[in-house]
């Protein structure tokens, strides 16, 4: 008797748990996975990968639902190399917001964001491309 009561009480169980609605979830994702791997494997260029990701926006907006994590990196990282030095800082300062563990890397690149420029500007040749050493200086050497 024990038995079918408990197989009657497990069956109620299952079919409550059934009725149930399902959880909302807490990120949106839209195209984000897909878009950032075709931006990786060079099958898109920086400023369509920022419009893919704006319509993403957008989208979660109307959804009234958060962006994921590293969105708003990505987003950045995207501006910073089409030259919108501005527009970046924000989608930083977001990141760091949204996703406080995150602020210790975009403090990093925040710092370091027009180091970046000028260093790719002012950079040396390579070794393999300066001239070679002439003279008694290359004889001792």
């Amino acid at each position: 008797m024990l038995r079918k009561t408990s197989l009657a009480s497990l069956a109620f169980l299952g079919l409550l748990s059934g009725c149930g609605q399902s959880q909302r979830p807490l990120y949106y994702w839209g195209n984000y996975p897909d878009q950032t791997y075709a931006y990786l494997k060079g099958q898109t260029d920086p400023q369509s990968q920022v419009l893919a990701m704006e319509k993403d926006e957008q989208q979660a907006q109307a959804q009234n639902l958060a962006l994921p994590p590293g969105f708003h990196a990505h987003l950045g990282l995207l501006d910073a190399a089409s030259g919108r030095g501005d527009l970046a800082a924000q989608e930083f300062t977001q990141e760091k917001t949204q996703f406080p563990e995150a602020a210790p890397y975009m403090d990093f690149l925040l710092k370091n964001m027009g180091q970046v420029r000028t260093v790719a500007a002012v950079s040396p040749a390579p070794a393999s491309a300066q001239p070679a050493a002439t003279g008694s200086a290359a004889a001792s050497k």
